[in-house]
C-alpha cells in the first residue's frame, strides 16, 4: 500500500514539474503571415524587377514627392514624370531590369570601369651632387617625374542588387534591395612636392559621388514604389529619384 502511494506521489510531482516548465518556457516568436507564405512559396516563383532612376528639377520634384510616397497616388504621379521625360523636362538616366529565382542574389548594372593610380614612386634624384652647387645642379637635373606603381578600379554608373522571397500565392514579395548610382565628378590635383626651382609637383586623383539606398520591405506584386530621393552633388538644382516595380511569375509558366 505504501509503495503504491509513493508511485502516485512521484507521478504527481513529475506532472507538476512538466506544467511549470511549459509555463516558464518562452513562446516561439510568431512568423509574420508574409514571411510564412514566402517560405512556402520558395522555389515556385520567379521575381521580375525594373528599377528606373530619373533626374528632374527640384522645383518639379518637390510637389510630386508626397504623391510618389502614397501607394494610391504613385501611378498618377509616375505618369506625370513619364510625360516630363517625353517633353525633355526630366531625364531617365537608368532603366535596370532583373529576373531570377526566389532568394537568389540578383544584380543589374550599367557601369564603366574607371582605373586610376593610388600609389606613386617619388622623383628619382642623382646619387652624387657637387658640394656647394646643390640647388643649381638639381635645377638642371633632366628628368623629374612621379611614376604610378599601384592602381584601383571604380565602377561608375547605376547598379541595383535585390534578394526577395515570394508568398505562396505570389501576391507579396519580401525583399532586401540596394539601388546605387556612382558618378564621376572631376579630377582634383593633390600636392606631391616642390622642386628646387620652386615648381610644385602634383598628381591628379578622381573624385566620385555615390547616391545609395538600402531597404528591407514588403510590396504587392506589380506595385511601384519610390525607393530614394537624392540631391545631386555639384548639381543641386536637380534631384535624382529611384523607382522600383516588382512582379512575380510562376516557374515554368506565366503568372
Amino acid at each position: 500500500m505504501i509503495g503504491r502511494n509513493w508511485q502516485f506521489i512521484v507521478v504527481l510531482l513529475v506532472g507538476l514539474f512538466r506544467t511549470a516548465w511549459c509555463e516558464d518556457k518562452p513562446a516561439e516568436p510568431a512568423a509574420k503571415p508574409h514571411e510564412e507564405s514566402a517560405k512556402a512559396g520558395e522555389g515556385r516563383w520567379n521575381i521580375i524587377a525594373e528599377c528606373q532612376m530619373v533626374v528632374l528639377p527640384q522645383k518639379a520634384a518637390f510637389p510630386l514627392i508626397p504623391d510618389l510616397s502614397d501607394d494610391d497616388k504613385i501611378e498618377a504621379a509616375w505618369t506625370k514624370i513619364q510625360q516630363m521625360i517625353e517633353r525633355g523636362e526630366a531625364t531617365l538616366v537608368a532603366d535596370l531590369n532583373l529576373r531570377g529565382e526566389t532568394n537568389a542574389n540578383l544584380v543589374s548594372e550599367s557601369v564603366e570601369e574607371m582605373r586610376y593610380a593610388t600609389e606613386f614612386m617619388p622623383p628619382q634624384l642623382p646619387d652624387k651632387i657637387p658640394k656647394g652647387k646643390e640647388i643649381e645642379f638639381l635645377k638642371n637635373w633632366p628628368h623629374v617625374g612621379i611614376v604610378p606603381t599601384a592602381f584601383e578600379t571604380r565602377n561608375v554608373g547605376p547598379t541595383i542588387q535585390l534578394k526577395g522571397a515570394v508568398s505562396d500565392d505570389g501576391q507579396w514579395i519580401s525583399m532586401n534591395v540596394v539601388p546605387m548610382h556612382v558618378r564621376f565628378l572631376r579630377f582634383a590635383k593633390f600636392d606631391a612636392g616642390i622642386l628646387p626651382s620652386g615648381e610644385r609637383l602634383s598628381v591628379d586623383q578622381p573624385q566620385f559621388t555615390t547616391l545609395r539606398d538600402q531597404l528591407t520591405m514588403s510590396v504587392r506584386a506589380g506595385q511601384r514604389v519610390l525607393l530614394g530621393v537624392h540631391k545631386i552633388p555639384e548639381d543641386e538644382s536637380n534631384m535624382e529619384l529611384f523607382f522600383l516595380r516588382v512582379r512575380t511569375q510562376k516557374t515554368g509558366g506565366d503568372k
